[in-house]
């Protein structure tokens, strides 16, 4: 599964991400979170949830500039986001 993440803290989606990302690897099934947008603000979120998680570069250097990466995120791209697009059996997108 792979949930895109764009919604910016302190809203809804930021909250459902984490519980469906943590819900669905106690199933069993292996979940990914990639955050773009506003959503790269709400990494370490994700992150707690144990979804690997990945943000897009750009994004992070326009929102976050040199912070450091938070535990458990990695930095990636929109080409790894279609990659797992075509992979995942499901996509979920929250914005």
């Amino acid at each position: 599964m792979v949930f895109v993440l764009a919604a910016a803290p302190g809203g809804s989606a930021v909250a459902t991400v984490a519980g469906l990302t943590g819900a669905a690897l106690v199933r069993g099934h292996q979940t990914r979170a990639f955050l773009v947008g506003d959503g790269v603000l709400s990494a370490s979120a994700i992150a707690q949830s144990g979804a690997e998680t990945v943000v897009c570069d750009a994004d992070w250097r326009w929102r976050r500039g040199g912070d450091p990466m938070d535990p458990g995120v990695t930095r990636g791209s929109l080409r790894d986001l279609a990659i797992w697009c075509q992979e995942a059996d499901k996509v979920l997108v929250f914005s």
